[in-house]
C-alpha cells in the first residue's frame, strides 16, 4: 500500500496504473486471507482500477531441508523462502489448490503463478498444469502452460533485508535496467518486481520511482495476463 503510494506521482497522468498483484494467501503461517478484512477491501479496490491477483506461493516459507551446495546457495543464500523449489506434484499441488480456494474465498479469481523468487520445481509446473492454470513466472518470462512458450520478460527486484544486498541491488538493477533500455532491447517488456518491505528504505523506494518513470517513458503499462495473451508490449 504504502509503496504504490509512494509511486503515485510517477504514474501517467493518463490515469491510474494496473498492476499484477502477488498474493500469498497464509504469509508465514499467517490467518487466512478472509479474516483480513481491511486488506481484502483495499485490494477490491485495487481490482476495480484495472489490477490483477496472481497466486504468489501459500506460506512464502522454506521448510525443506538442501540437497547440495548448490541447493544450498539457491535457497539459503539466494533466498530463503524458496517454498516450491523443490516440491514434488502431489505437494505443489495440494499447495496450489488451497491457495487457490483461499483466494476464490474472497472473490478473486486467478490463472497466473508466481513462486517465492521464482523458483518453481518441475513437480510444481506438472501441478500447474493438472489443475489448468494459464501461466507462471520465471525471472526472465512468462511461461504459457498451455502451448509451452515463453513471452520475455525481464524481472527487476531488490533484496532488501542487509545492508550488503541493498548496495548489491541497487548497483546490478541499475546497470540491468540501462541494458533493457537500450534501442536493441526496446521490444523486451520490463518486469519492475517491487515487495512491501521495500517501502521501508528511501534508496529503495527513489530507484523504484526513477526506473518507473524512465520505463514508461518508454512502454506501455501491462499486468502480466495481458503480456502472456500477447497483447501489449509493457512495463
Amino acid at each position: 500500500m504504502a509503496l504504490l503510494a509512494a509511486l503515485a506521482p510517477f504514474i501517467t497522468p493518463q490515469g491510474p496504473m494496473p498492476v499484477t498483484l502477488l498474493v500469498v494467501p497464509r504469509y508465514h503461517g499467517d490467518s487466512p486471507l478472509i479474516e483480513h478484512t481491511a486488506f481484502r477491501a483495499w485490494l477490491d479496490t485495487r481490482l476495480a482500477l484495472g489490477d490483477e491477483v496472481v497466486l504468489h506461493g501459500f506460506y512464502h516459507t522454506d521448510r525443506l531441508p538442501v540437497r547440495s551446495p548448490l541447493d544450498w546457495a539457491r535457497r539459503r543464500l539466494y533466498t530463503l523462502e524458496g517454498e516450491f523449489a523443490q516440491l514434488n506434484r502431489l505437494d505443489a499441488q495440494h499447495l496450489l489448490q488451497q491457495g487457490r480456494d483461499e483466494l476464490a474465498a474472497c472473490g478473486w479469481k486467478t490463472r497466473g503463478f508466481v513462486a517465492p523468487a521464482w523458483l518453481t520445481s518441475v513437480g510444481t509446473i506438472e501441478a500447474l498444469t493438472q489443475l489448468d492454470f494459464d501461466w507462471y513466472a520465471s525471472r526472465t518470462g512468462l511461461m504459457d502452460l498451455h502451448t509451452g512458450e515463453q513471452t520475455r520478460a525481464t524481472s527487476l527486484v531488490w533484496s532488501v533485508r542487509a545492508a550488503w544486498r541493498r548496495r548489491l541491488s541497487k548497483i546490478y538493477n541499475a546497470r540491468l535496467l540501462a541494458k533493457l533500455l537500450q534501442r536493441e532491447q526496446a521490444a523486451t517488456p520490463i518486469r519492475l518486481g517491487l515487495h512491501p518491505v521495500d517501502a521501508d528504505w528511501p534508496e529503495a523506494v527513489r530507484f523504484w520511482q526513477e526506473a518507473l518513470a524512465m520505463v514508461l517513458a518508454q512502454r506501455p503499462c501491462a499486468i502480466k495476463s495481458q503480456l502472456i495473451m500477447g497483447r501489449v508490449d509493457g512495463a
